[in-house]
């Protein structure tokens, strides 16, 4: 994913919440690691009720977030953004989590009707199953044991 691709979705995402009910602006530089990394700014303007987002570096910022692409956008459309990582002024995270706070959660799927169920069934048998972290144990038991042995071998000898 490149970063446009990235600030596309979480424009996306963010334009849904609401500074209807935001008394003070302020300024979120989004440090973005990762998959498809970079700046970008968000802006919540108390006068206009609006929030501005662009991708550029924001230098006065009044809050921080960085966070990894992946888990950024998770957070974003989950509306569970309470696990991002914000430093900046008490007042102004304070304000930029209401903020945060109206994003639309997303919609519970409903069950689908059993024929579709039973459609689906065949193509569910057909996949193979996920791997185990107990089916990679001796991958990583030998990558342990090698680590080991050369870590002694750059040891100087007492």
């Amino acid at each position: 994913m490149t970063f446009d691709e990235m600030f596309a979705q979480a424009k996306a995402l963010l334009e849904n919440a609401s500074a209807k009910d935001t008394d003070t602006t302020v300024s979120v530089q989004f440090d973005v690691s990762g998959d498809g990394c970079g700046a970008f700014y968000a802006v919540v303007s108390a006068d206009s009720d609006e929030l501005t987002i662009e991708p550029f570096d924001y230098k006065d910022h009044d809050v921080l977030v960085s966070a990894d692409s992946a888990a950024l956008l998770d957070a974003l459309r989950t509306a569970e953004t309470a696990a991002l990582d914000l430093a900046g002024e008490w007042e102004k995270i304070a304000a930029f989590r209401r903020v945060l706070a109206t994003l639309p959660a997303p919609e519970e799927k409903k069950p689908a009707a059993a024929p579709k169920a039973e459609a689906a069934a065949p193509a569910a048998a057909e996949k193979k199953p996920a791997a185990t972290a107990v089916e990679k144990k001796p991958e990583a038991v030998k990558l342990r044991k090698r680590s080991r042995r050369l870590l002694r071998q750059q040891r100087p000898l007492r």
